[in-house]
């Protein structure tokens, strides 16, 4: 498995009048694109990496092992065509999943919308977290910890 990058980007959105910022991440897996849909949607699977789901009909809640955000999550389910794309509202934030698989690589693309730039510093290393659990579970690698994350704040000023 191997990951094409490490943090994400924030980029200008692109909002008439508004002055917003999103955060862009891509990692790349060796993996079929069901294995990783599959890593991410399924419940037993999210259990062992990011916390226990509960809930169904387009709206669950997540009970987070470890990170930043103490207490439970709300995840409403805006869009989804699996196994390529996935569209969630997480407790008022839009967060946008697309997976594609080319040859034996499966990309996948997180998008974090509608973000002040003052506000990225703080939510950017969260995905980046997240998404370092995701690629340690695939990879059969130990989760990291959330202490090791804080740091990245300034990567994305």
């Amino acid at each position: 498995m191997t990951t094409m990058s490490t943090l994400g980007e924030v980029r200008p959105e692109h909002e008439p009048g508004a002055e917003l910022v999103l955060l862009h991440y891509l990692r790349s897996f060796r993996l079929p694109v069901l294995d990783v849909w599959s890593a991410c949607t399924e419940y037993g699977q999210l259990s062992r990496w990011l916390g226990t789901v509960s809930g169904s009909a387009g709206t669950r809640s997540v009970d987070l092992l470890d990170g930043p955000v103490p207490g439970t999550v709300t995840v409403r389910i805006e869009r989804c065509v699996a196994p390529h794309e996935l569209v969630l509202d997480l407790d008022g934030c839009i967060l946008e999943a697309r997976l594609t698989q080319v040859g034996v690589l499966t990309n996948l693309e997180l998008i974090r919308r509608h973000l002040c730039p003052t506000d990225a510093p703080d939510i950017g290393p969260r995905w980046q977290y997240l998404l370092d659990r995701l690629t340690a579970y695939l990879s059969g690698a130990p989760l990291p910890s959330w202490s090791e994350y804080p740091a990245l704040a300034g990567e994305y000023r």
